[in-house]
């Protein structure tokens, strides 16, 4: 049981979650250097019910801005942009049956992983207390 305690202490103290004004989030593993990629809250809920997610192909080697794939909605189809640079290395497949996952726990549901090409863009993200301020304006 206390092994147990410290191994889950561990994983939450190595993911580093951001966000950028576009409304994605990333959540880096800094122990095994994958992060995972996907959309706010905020941007579900602008979206509205959430009927299909398009995905770029694993090894696609990506650009900041680079845009991954597409959510498409009830109300309109919007663009999923990379944070950072890197390599999709997974799709989340659970999401061409089900992309109504996305709506039900955004936050929680990751749309790819990737291998990033340099950590030290994940500097120029925002914080969780700062993307807030963005979207309570």
């Amino acid at each position: 049981m206390y092994m147990r305690s410290i191994l889950k202490l561990r994983q939450a103290f190595s993911v580093l979650t951001k966000y950028t004004k576009d409304h994605e989030w990333i959540k880096y593993d800094t122990q095994t250097k994958i992060a995972k990629i996907g959309i706010t809250d905020y941007a579900q809920k602008e979206l509205g019910d959430i009927v299909h997610v398009d995905f770029q192909k694993v090894g696609l080697v990506f650009k900041t801005h680079q845009s991954l794939g597409a959510i498409e909605s009830v109300k309109v189809a919007a663009d999923i942009y990379a944070p950072v640079a890197g390599e999709i290395v997974g799709i989340n497949e659970d999401l061409k049956d089900s992309p109504n996952l996305i709506n039900e726990k955004a936050e929680e549901t990751w749309i790819l992983q990737a291998k990033l090409q340099n950590e030290s863009e994940l500097d120029t993200l925002l914080d969780k207390q700062s993307y807030e301020k963005i979207i309570n304006k």
